[in-house]
């Protein structure tokens, strides 16, 4: 016997964004609510997917008449998400009712890596909705492996402006630097540690990331990460 969820929903489009990451569009289910920030805990409602759960953050915002997801297909074939790209529209999956994955709570900084930008795209998205200029108060540090990781390089350019700092790590690219975010890259670009920092990626990302920053002088409290460790 599988999890019972509270929802089901029929697959509305799903399309890739880039090599291994995927635009996913589903119909919203009735009396469904969620705030920006929150994610769910999404299956498959076919026969051998009743274990195969996984959360993944909403991207778009609650007025919408659909739920969005941008999605990392991960390279084992057994994977929820190898089975997710896969699906056609009007195929079912199931999910969860919305929890807290990330709150805004002011001006501040954001730091991700690779899909770790997917929780922040529908506050990005509500700023500019609410008319204001994301670039006055607000900056961007997006990590990639790769020049092709990179999501939506040119609608964030758009927001950012000279705000947005792109950092590569596997491959060298005359657009953007090479390394890792570490204490000396922060320092160069954070102009105040007294701000919000929203930082989101892997794991060992977020805990390497807080880490510098309680370095250099941001208190704890001020970061906000998706792992609550």
């Amino acid at each position: 016997m599988g999890i019972i969820f509270p929802h089901k929903a029929k697959v509305i489009k799903v399309s890739y964004i880039n090599h291994n990451v995927i635009f996913f569009q589903i119909t919203k289910p009735w009396k469904f609510d969620f705030k920006i920030g929150q994610a769910v805990d999404l299956s498959i409602d076919k026969p051998g997917y009743e274990l195969a759960v996984a959360p993944f953050t909403l991207t778009n915002v609650p007025t919408d008449d659909h739920l969005e997801f941008v999605i990392k297909v991960h390279e084992n074939a057994d994977a929820l998400t190898q089975g997710i790209a896969k699906l056609r529209p009007n195929d079912m999956v199931q999910l969860s009712y919305a929890w807290d994955s990330y709150s805004y709570k002011g001006s501040g900084t954001f730091i991700a890596a690779g899909t770790g930008i997917t929780p922040f795209l529908p506050i990005f998205r509500n700023m500019k909705n609410n008319g204001i200029d994301i670039k006055q108060e607000h900056r961007l540090i997006y990590a990639n492996q790769t020049k092709n990781d990179v999501l939506y390089y040119n609608k964030l350019k758009h927001l950012f402006s000279t705000k947005l700092s792109v950092i590569l790590s596997r491959t060298k690219s005359k657009s953007f630097p090479f390394g890792k975010i570490d204490k000396d890259y922060l320092l160069n670009l954070v102009e105040s540690t007294d701000q919000n920092f929203y930082v989101c990626g892997p794991k060992q990302f977020e805990e390497d990331i807080k880490t510098h920053l309680i370095t250099i002088g941001v208190k704890q409290d001020y970061i906000q990460t998706g792992y609550k460790f």
